[in-house]
């Protein structure tokens, strides 16, 4: 018999982290407090207290208030992978729990990203991520594809490649996204997720931008979990520099560092199977797929970004790509939020 609360001492916290061979950074307080700051979300966490006083699982959850999106409980917002932690009753009492707080927060629908076996959900695999197993430098190059690396060695002649995570590279950063993702009529990250991100999570998060002479093309962030893996979270090009491959050469330098850190994982993050050419991109660097399974509960709700092919998907595409430079980043900030 365990008890539900909804809050934790932080140092208990991260001890049953530590103990937790599924815990990911989206587990961790950090992503928490990094989700209040940024997007105002508000935090539903559930937590097992066992007969002795002690954490047993764990259940993190965000209320997610939207008109575009919906009104749901979101388990996590901006992750690609957040099971819940647990022996299997622990896991089945959490998520009775989260049923009942729905109904009483009269949200449309619980997301769970990860697959639960509970008949009140339904489950999904509309994504996979792509990792790479780590080892030295040398055995980790063996593992990548020859076109890959073909693109690294051409965008290491002409580019160089500085790690920090500076206010002022953020700001590159952002820019250089900005321009990237307008191109592709998409919104982008509002300035305050990269900035929150790297003052919340600091030496843990890292700034790769690639420079041509003293014009910087591109860059991507990176994220140390806290355990064996890092994280490639974010990149971007700027559009009038993609035949320098400039991201290849900031993700060289990445994975170089990670082997150089003894880290065993890199996580290339998720992608929709509709999103073929990002496939192709992740399949390069010699790594292999995992399915992603997530559930919902009482059904599965399609967002706009579900399906590029749809007529009003196209037609927003290309009113994003028309708007000025400081009209984008307005909306952007304004609407980024109802998409995690």
């Amino acid at each position: 018999m365990v008890e539900i609360v909804s809050s934790i001492n932080l140092n208990e916290w991260h001890d049953f982290l530590l103990s937790q061979s599924d815990a990911t950074l989206y587990h961790t307080p950090e992503w928490k407090m990094f989700l209040e700051k940024t997007f105002g979300y508000k935090p539903r966490y559930l937590f097992a207290i066992d007969e002795c006083g002690q954490l047993v699982g764990m259940l993190p959850l965000f209320e997610v208030r939207s008109r575009l999106t919906g009104n749901r409980l979101c388990s996590v917002p901006f992750s690609h992978e957040c099971t819940c932690l647990g022996s299997t009753d622990v896991v089945t009492d959490l998520v009775a729990t989260a049923i009942d707080l729905s109904k009483h927060l009269n949200v449309g629908y619980i997301e769970l990203r990860t697959g639960t076996d509970h008949p009140a959900f339904r489950s999904q695999n509309l994504f996979s991520t792509y990792t790479l197993q780590l080892s030295t430098v040398e055995e980790t190059w063996n593992l990548i594809h020859k076109s890959a690396k073909r693109y690294i060695k051409k965008s290491m002649e002409s580019l160089s490649v500085t790690q920090s995570n500076v206010e002022e590279d953020i700001e590159i950063f952002y820019q250089i996204n900005c321009n990237n993702k307008k191109n592709k009529g998409v919104p982008s990250h509002p300035d305050r997720f990269f900035k929150n991100l790297v003052k919340i999570f600091q030496d843990s998060a890292h700034i790769y931008l690639a420079k041509l002479g003293q014009e910087t093309i591109g860059g991507i962030i990176t994220i140390d979990s806290g355990t064996d893996t890092v994280i490639y979270g974010y990149g971007a090009s700027d559009p009038g520099y993609l035949n320098y491959n400039p991201l290849y050469a900031c993700l060289w330098k990445s994975i170089e560092d990670a082997c150089h850190g003894g880290r065993t994982c890199y996580d290339f993050g998720r992608v929709s199977y509709d999103n073929l050419g990002l496939i192709e991109f992740k399949k390069k660097w010699g790594t292999c797929e995992k399915k992603l399974c997530y559930s919902y509960s009482p059904s599965y709700r399609s967002s706009l970004s579900s399906s590029r092919d749809n007529t009003t998907y196209r037609l927003i595409t290309a009113m994003v790509q028309r708007m000025p430079m400081s009209l984008y980043k307005a909306f952007s900030a304004s609407v980024f939020g109802h998409f995690g």
